[in-house]
């Protein structure tokens, strides 16, 4: 799948426009359709990584993912992956991520490109609108050259929706709200919501897992909502690793998606 084509509210600088979690599940599940179809749960490494062009909102641009050389950040340090804009290259963003290892698992890689990929959707349009624009009347007539430089959470810690670390709790607001596009972005793109719903339904018999079913309370996904029960955290642990290699990722992950959508309570204990 070379070519990836999404739109979403946006300003007039091509930057997302109040976009909600519900509407990023959305924008994924369009991502998914173009990238595999429907019918298939685990989205390939190489689905992700042979894409080389986007159209966001109009803007049309090359993507150039490299996945063989380890990738640093500005102090030196290994990180997993970038997604960044130079505009001394125009119409180009690059998705950068470290190669499989002994630092980072297929697993993580496959998030990290996922996460990255989200960052080249939601960020790469606004920079590469405010490259074009050159410099003002009063700037240098060779300006520095400008990157921006998004670096991918290191672990499913990081997946929380609120800043855990001393670090990320001083990010910038518009950086902080970056990250948590570019995660909910992975994260319904790598495990649906309806696919996992499909999943738990499937699988649960098999590991002696309850389904109770009750009236949604979240008004962006009114109907029925599923909640899960185990009597004992074995059969859990279980079910979530059958969940996991279902959809090619780790059972933290798993994890992760099934508090994000209601299905457990966010402090891992079962209804």
């Amino acid at each position: 799948m070379p070519v990836l084509t999404l739109d979403y509210r946006h300003c007039d600088r091509k930057r997302p426009k109040y976009v909600k979690h519900i509407e990023i599940e959305g924008i994924a599940a369009l991502a998914r359709h173009q990238l595999v179809g429907s019918g298939i749960d685990a989205i390939p490494f190489d689905a992700l990584r042979e894409i080389n062009r986007l159209k966001i909102n109009g803007i049309d641009f090359s993507l150039e993912v490299s996945t063989d050389c380890e990738v640093h950040d500005d102090e030196g340090r290994h990180v997993f992956g970038i997604c960044e804009y130079d505009p001394g290259v125009p119409d180009t963003a690059m998705v950068c991520v470290s190669p499989v290892g002994e630092k980072l698992s297929e697993l993580l890689a496959l998030s990290t490109l996922a996460h990255e990929l989200g960052h080249a959707v939601f960020d790469a349009p606004g920079w590469i609108v405010d490259g074009s624009k050159g410099p003002g009347l009063f700037d240098a007539l060779e300006p520095a050259v400008q990157r921006a430089y998004r670096t991918t959470t290191p672990d499913s810690d990081h997946l929380a929706k609120s800043p855990t670390a001393p670090a990320q709790a001083v990010l910038a607001t518009e950086i902080h709200f970056a990250e948590l596009r570019a995660n909910e972005f992975m994260g319904s793109l790598l495990v649906p919501r309806q696919h996992l719903n499909v999943a738990v339904e499937e699988l649960a018999p098999h590991f002696n897992i309850a389904l109770h079913r009750g009236p949604s309370l979240d008004p962006d996904i009114p109907g029925t909502s599923l909640h899960l029960s185990s009597g004992d955290t074995s059969d859990l642990e279980f079910f979530e690793k059958a969940l996991a290699a279902r959809f090619g990722v780790n059972r933290r992950f798993v994890q992760v998606r099934l508090q994000r959508y209601g299905l457990i309570r966010p402090e891992g204990a079962v209804r």
